[in-house]
């Protein structure tokens, strides 16, 4: 499936504050699974600036067993 693209674009004055709501909006629209992919594309950069091999990248895991004790 195709990557859906998100454009958007706003003006700001000279001198007029950025309430962020632009921002907001954007990753509102891209949605979940686009907030992960940019946030993935972002590890990958941070590897590949470092020299390491981003390829061999993989989220942390990790179990944990929680037993609940008897009343």
């Amino acid at each position: 499936m195709p990557k859906k693209r998100v454009q958007m674009s706003r003006v700001l004055r000279r001198g007029q504050e950025d309430d962020g709501m632009f921002d907001l909006r954007f990753w509102q629209r891209v949605g979940p699974e686009g907030i992960f992919a940019a946030a993935w594309e972002m590890v990958k950069e941070v590897q590949f600036f470092k020299g390491q091999n981003a390829g061999e990248s993989r989220l942390q895991r990790s179990v944990t067993q929680i037993i609940r004790r008897g009343r």
